[in-house]
């Protein structure tokens, strides 16, 4: 029985059935037999020799089998050896050859995505056809000229009707605002010129809800434009110095109308405006001098008085009738920037400025808020215009995957200045313009503080998802809101500084403890 078993192997050594043999020889018996041990040599070496030959004709997972083979039967020979070091060789030169294939198809591949589409073609001109992945991005290539040549024939159509919102419209649809593309590019800038003309004329005629909107509409396409950015600027500008003036502060308004009519020296009404604000201010600084404003003690006739104090006056009395020192009434005069600290919450950053720059604490830009961070970091402006943000900065930052110098912000926007430094843009509440900033991989100088508040008018405190401070503990909503630059509280629980009773009248004093119902608060300035 045995010799026949060795029959059978030398037979399939013979017509090169390698692997019938080696199922053969496992026996122990062949292995103790004198006879069998040769054979087992010589199986060996027939393993080893189809090894090579399948190495050479690459196939690699083939010959690592018989390489396996041969060095289980003839322990670690020389050609046994040899081969596995050959394999291995082998072996890294096709993951580095696979490594530098895929790095060329995500290369091409970012570069048709940023309308490159030539340049990522030629990338792809020394991959191998069979390349399933290669194939892949090539045809993407083609869908993503198609795209353009539709989109570019679309918005020249728009265009030759005079219809510059629909053209910009289906520029935004087609995503076509970062394409480096030439025919793109050109494209984008025409509608930029376009654009940049119309939203002058609105200004210009005094038509400022309509060059608003046109502006809102076209920031996304105005990267790299600073004409566009200037025209924004002229915006904020003219909506600050309207509410300076409804505020019945015009002396602040008219450096902002100045600002506005260098920049627009067409539009006369400016010019007027800044006029007529200025001898405003100047009435209202005449009447302040007046005798009537000094002496508040004259009384009339019939002893009633004739004149009653104005809610300012009140606000004073008011914390010295609970028994304040008079430095404590200049605290209710609340800080454009202070940190509002809520006992089993945590701390926030407040911010009043309707335009707040966010960038490294060490920057010579000295931004609003300092980040600690690498100084070579951009430095970013986040602006708010009526109830969007805008986010603004001269080296581009990342929103979401994407890199920009200009973007409209929205809810849930992830904001990077690198890596290392993001944050994520939210609005809870979609009924309040006031937004926050949750510091993600960000660090502030302050440990204690993640989150920023950029405060349009009011802060809601509660346990309600779209509550700005999110409180378990209470019941229904506190509202914060500033008045006559006050900030006042709207509760239905009594109101209590320094364990002291006061009015929803009466401004929030700062550095002074509050209690509001079952939550305590400190209101602290917040230095530069």
């Amino acid at each position: 029985m045995l010799i026949l078993r060795l029959k059978q192997a030398e037979t399939a050594i013979a017509d090169n059935r390698l692997d019938e043999a080696f199922e053969i020889v496992q026996s122990e018996n062949i292995r103790q037999h004198r006879r069998g041990q040769k054979l087992i040599g010589r199986l060996a070496r027939a393993f080893a020799r189809r090894g090579q030959e399948n190495l050479e004709t690459e196939r690699i997972q083939l010959a690592l089998l018989d390489c396996n083979k041969a060095e289980k039967l003839a322990g670690n020979t020389l050609e046994v050896a040899k081969l596995r070091s050959a394999i291995c060789a082998e072996m890294e030169q096709r993951r580095l050859r696979d490594r530098h294939r895929s790095f060329k198809v995500a290369q091409a591949k970012q570069h048709i995505q940023d309308g490159w589409l030539s340049a990522g073609e030629q990338i792809l001109d020394g991959t191998d056809d069979q390349d399933s992945q290669a194939g892949i991005v090539r045809q993407q290539a083609e869908v993503v000229r198609l795209q353009i040549g539709q989109a570019i024939s679309k918005v020249e159509q728009a265009l030759g009707r005079n219809d510059l919102d629909s053209a910009i419209e289906i520029a935004l649809k087609a995503g076509i605002a970062g394409n480096q593309n030439h025919e793109i590019v050109e494209l984008v800038s025409k509608l930029r010129a376009m654009a940049v003309k119309q939203i002058r004329e609105n200004l210009n005629e005094g038509r400022m809800n309509l060059a608003q909107s046109f502006w809102q509409k076209v920031s996304p396409i105005a990267d790299g434009s600073g004409e566009i950015s200037e025209l924004g600027r002229v915006l904020a500008q003219c909506r600050q110095a309207a509410e300076h003036i409804a505020a019945g502060r015009p002396r602040e308004a008219v450096p902002l109308l100045r600002k506005a009519t260098s920049v627009c020296p067409s539009a006369q009404w400016l010019a007027t405006l800044a006029d007529q604000t200025r001898q405003a201010a100047d009435l209202l600084d005449e009447l302040a001098a007046s005798p009537i404003a000094d002496d508040r003690r004259w009384t009339m006739d019939d002893g009633r008085q004739a004149m009653r104090e104005s809610d300012s006056q009140l606000s004073e009395e008011q914390p010295k009738a609970m028994g304040y020192k008079g430095s404590d009434v200049s605290k209710g005069s609340l800080p454009s920037k202070f940190v509002l600290q809520v006992d089993g919450i945590g701390s926030f950053i407040v911010l009043r400025d309707g335009r707040v720059t966010i960038g490294p604490i060490s920057s010579s830009a000295h931004p609003t808020v300092g980040l600690m961070a690498d100084p070579n970091l951009p430095v970013a402006t986040i602006e708010r215009a009526e109830d969007d943000y805008f986010i603004r900065s001269a080296s581009p930052v990342r929103v979401n995957d994407t890199t920009t110098t200009n973007k409209l912000l929205a809810n849930g926007d992830r904001i990077g200045l690198s890596p290392r430094c993001g944050m994520r843009f939210m609005i809870p509440n979609p009924a309040s313009a006031t937004a926050m900033l949750n510091l993600s991989t960000a660090q502030l100088g302050r440990a204690d503080v993640r989150q920023i508040i950029l405060m349009d008018r009011d802060i809601l405190i509660g346990p309600n998802a779209g509550s700005h401070i999110h409180a378990e503990s209470l019941e229904e909503t506190i509202a914060l809101y500033v008045k006559n630059g006050r900030l006042l509280c709207k509760a239905n629980q009594a109101i209590l500084v320094e364990d002291k009773p006061v009015s929803a009248t009466s401004g929030l004093l700062i550095e002074k403890p509050i209690r509001i119902g079952r939550m305590s608060m400190v209101l602290t300035e917040l230095k530069e």
